[in-house]
């Protein structure tokens, strides 16, 4: 190995014999490696894998190394170790510290500025991972200086040398807390170039994602006071913590937060051994709120005292003046007044608008009626006398309307500004997601919708909706750019975003879109085989196949896997621009997103256990259209699969990525707080689960308003029409016009949420000989003995089954759904009745 690489001048002193050092957990990888001052591109280099490799040692759940490649890893580790704390040891630099999270080099930081290529999900075998068509290249420090200040280092005892983080030679100084070469503006002067470069064409840094942003958590709201809140309001250019009422305080301690990577991540736990793998995820710190939004997201107005206030975030109340809506709109927006809106999510995008709650109290004193008059359209007509004052002042309404949710804009100095309205009792907090928080007090509910503000985003309308803006919000799909040839600013496209409203491949689009009416006018002419039907499945076992060794046990329980089709979304590429016909038998290649027809009803499967090809569960009985996840299993099961035609899309991108990134890091927070954390064993686990909606009901709330806009955000990117009067069939509709109308991305996460979770199922009837009897969505029941799930996710060995169902509060674990009589299910199986949707509701116990 050469010297002059700056990993083989690392490798050349790492022995690479004797007894191999055992592996820390994911976190302490991380940690290692980023204090050392390598990319995960250099550790790839150094174990001779590609970094989407070592991103998968490093993640949530661990992919462990093994063989020659995993002794490999643990040396490099080790030597890691041995130089940081050798570091440490000369000079007492706290940032080498085990536990403490250095500076990231600046070969760390060009590899966070560049976009994740996809990676297999950590359920799928390797070799079915969708790598990118072209490659990313390697990451590479860029010719630009970057000069270090004379103050800023110094150096070693003499002869006292230590490994430079970036070129791997001896180096004397240390510079700002790192082993480096000093690289002063003078050298640049002179010509000289900075050790560890080579001179390269500058990336385009990626946008940055939402999840980089640090997010509050529940606790360190909700331990707010008004009090503590006023003393950090005295922090200049800093707002206050908004707060959960005293009322809200989780009923279960948080765990303790220690230091964590940047990517935090819990371990899979073995049911065995479940402390050997156990850890903590550290809190996101509090990030500062600029001044001008001191007050919060948003405000509750409601009559107190006769009244008219507005209750804030952090518990603080201020009068409001207003008299009408269009007085109300100028006051939210007068910084004077109140300092309301949130900082944008990606800094291509845009500020949140403040959100203002009207309750019933707020609703009557603007002279609203609490009940709409018109049921069906659920807003005020447009000559409606509000309306028209709302005009003649100046402001507008959008497109919309003014219904549950009403955005008044007013366009000055060539912006346009905007409040959002939410009528409480006009229904705008739905009850299925939302529960009765309309019926909270003013305080409580302000602290509940500025937490989830704070974790997610400021609400935007129905949780569908909100889910809609969160995906563009974090992926913003244009940017301003300089224009040498206007000599201004003019707005761009950015790439890998979805910023083009294309057209569906005729397979994907619903029955009443134009594309599909055009050749079959009559609704549900259109043939099954014609139609793309990824949808989850539903199946329940035909009676005659339940074995009498099922029968003979004494109970059946359920497993629900947690968030599913969030957590199909992670990693998922998915199309960003048009989709190309291929008419006459394409190749199948599974790194392109898109539509296969194709022949499936050749492939063998077990009949106790559903078809994976199909939503029903049974087996399909000729060609169909198929989305790339569900080909890519039938592949992985060995079936020979020739497509007769595809509809794909070759621009594609992990799209979703940060999103998942949000609302995950979101739920996990909220649950946390509930007392379900990541660091649970199994039995733990299951207690927690059993009791914590017996929690803190604000905290339950949020909880089921995060699950809700995950599944209602997807259900959004195929929105159908509403057939009614003013919509005739095979007619555009308002929807279709949305750059995230999308119905071919949701297919993709259908299809990989159904084939992840029959996977799973596969796995554990290869290894344990153990069936379902019934499927529904994300929810499988087993029978089995006793009513503790826990059996079914152990193999004949007492070990967790590789690739089957794990506990956990994660997306994509699975937790205990319920637990029945086994005569109570046979009875309704004979019937050909679902148990998996009838088991929640008839559960016998809660495992204690």
């Amino acid at each position: 190995m050469g010297g002059s690489d700056p990993v083989a001048a690392v490798l050349d002193r790492i022995p690479f014999d004797g007894p191999v050092p055992p592996l820390p957990d994911p976190a302490e990888r991380v940690r290692l490696r980023e204090a050392f001052g390598w990319t995960v591109t250099q550790m790839g280099q150094a174990n001779d894998v590609r970094r989407e490799t070592v991103w998968t040692w490093e993640s949530d759940p661990p992919r462990t190394p093994r063989g020659e490649k995993g002794q490999r890893y643990a040396r490099i580790l080790a030597y890691f170790a041995a130089e940081l704390a050798r570091a440490g040891a000369q000079d007492g630099s706290a940032s080498l510290e085990p536990g403490l999270e250095p500076e990231p080099a600046p070969d760390a930081a060009a590899a966070e500025a560049t976009p994740l290529e996809f990676d297999f999900d950590i359920e799928d075998p390797p070799e079915l991972s969708w790598p990118d068509p072209d490659p990313a290249p390697v990451l590479t420090e860029t010719a630009q200086p970057e000069f270090d200040a004379p103050e800023s280092f110094i150096h070693l005892p003499e002869g006292v040398t230590r490994l430079c983080v970036r070129c791997g030679q001896p180096t004397s100084s240390v510079v700002d807390g790192q082993p480096r070469h000093v690289y002063l503006q003078a050298m640049a002067a002179m010509g000289m170039p900075r050790c560890g470069t080579r001179p390269t064409a500058p990336a385009t840094p990626a946008p940055t994602p939402r999840n980089e942003t640090p997010t509050p958590t529940v606790a360190a709201t909700a331990s707010a006071t008004p009090a503590a809140a006023a003393g950090a309001a005295a922090v200049p250019g800093a707002a206050p913590a908004p707060a959960l009422p005293a009322a809200a305080a989780p009923s279960v301690p948080a765990a303790p937060a220690p230091a964590a990577p940047r990517r935090p991540a819990a371990p899979r736990r073995p049911a065995a051994t479940p402390a050997s793998r156990r850890k903590t995820v550290k809190k996101p710190a509090v990030k500062p709120v600029p001044p001008e939004y001191a007050d919060g997201p948003l405000a509750v107005l409601d009559i107190t005292d006769g009244a008219l206030t507005a209750h804030l975030v952090d518990g603080r109340t201020l009068p409001c003046p207003a008299k009408t809506l269009q007085a109300l709109a100028a006051w939210a927006l007068d910084k004077k007044k109140i300092r309301l809106g949130a900082v944008k999510l990606h800094d291509n995008g845009f500020d949140q608008d403040p959100l203002l709650v009207l309750t019933e109290g707020a609703v009557a004193h603007f002279s609203l009626p609490t009940d709409l008059a018109d049921q069906e359209d659920l807003r005020l007509p447009a000559d409606d006398r509000i309306v028209k004052n709302i005009t003649k002042a100046g402001w507008e309404l959008t497109k919309s309307g003014f219904g549950p949710w009403a955005r008044i804009f007013k366009r000055l100095d060539g912006k346009r500004h905007c409040v959002q309205l939410a009528l409480v009792p006009w229904g705008a907090l739905e009850t299925r997601a939302w529960g009765r928080a309309g019926d909270l007090s003013a305080a409580d509910l302000a602290a509940m919708l500025g937490t989830y503000a704070r974790l997610v985003i400021t609400p935007r309308g129905t949780l569908a909706v909100t889910g809609d803006e969160l995906m563009t919000a974090l992926r913003p799909p244009t940017k301003a750019e300089w224009s040498e040839k206007e000599n201004k600013y003019v707005s761009a496209k950015v790439p890998h975003t979805l910023h083009t409203v294309v057209e569906p491949a005729p397979c994907e689009a619903p029955d009443e879109h134009p594309v599909v009416a055009a050749d079959y006018p009559e609704e549900g002419s259109r043939p099954a085989s014609e139609a793309l039907d990824e949808e989850a499945c539903i199946w329940v076992r035909p009676a005659e196949l339940i074995t009498d060794d099922e029968r003979a046990r004494t109970h059946v329980a359920a497993l629900d896997v947690q968030v599913a089709f969030l957590a199909a979304c992670r990693r998922l590429h998915v199309g960003t621009g048009p989709a190309i016909h291929y008419p006459r038998n394409p190749d199948f290649d599974p790194a392109l997103p898109g539509s296969w027809y194709l022949d499936l009803s050749h492939v063998e499967t077990d009949p106790r256990l559903p078809s994976p090809f199909t939503s029903s569960g049974v087996r399909p009985e000729g060609p169909a259209w198929y989305a790339t996840p569900t080909v890519a299993y039938a592949v992985e099961l060995g079936a020979d699969v020739r497509p007769v035609e595809a509809w794909v899309r070759e621009t594609h991108s992990p799209y979703l990525q940060p999103w998942y990134d949000t609302l995950r890091d979101a739920y996990l927070t909220v649950m946390a707080e509930l007392g379900v954390t990541q660091d649970l064993d199994d039995e733990a686990f299951l207690a927690a689960m059993a009791v914590y909606k017996d929690g803190d009901p604000l905290l339950v709330t949020l909880a089921n308003a995060i699950k809700a806009t995950a599944k209602s955000g997807i259900g959004k990117l195929r929105q159908r029409p509403n057939m009614g009067v003013d919509h005739v069939f095979g007619d555009p509709w308002p929807a279709l016009k949305r750059l995230t109308w999308r119905p071919d991305i949701r297919a993709m996460i259908l299809s990989k949420a159904r084939t992840n979770m029959h996977r799973k199922m596969y796995n554990l009837a290869t290894t344990a000989g153990r069936y379902p009897l019934a499927v529904n969505n994300d929810c499988v029941v087993y029978a089995v003995d006793g009513v503790s799930p826990l059996p079914l996710l152990l193999g004949p060995d007492g070990e967790p089954i590789r690739g089957g169902f794990r506990l956990g509060v994660n997306p994509g674990s699975v937790k205990h759904q319920g637990s029945q009589t086994i005569g109570w299910a046979l009875d309704l199986l004979v019937d050909g009745v679902n148990i998996a949707n009838e088991i929640k509701d008839v559960s016998l116990v809660r495992v204690a």
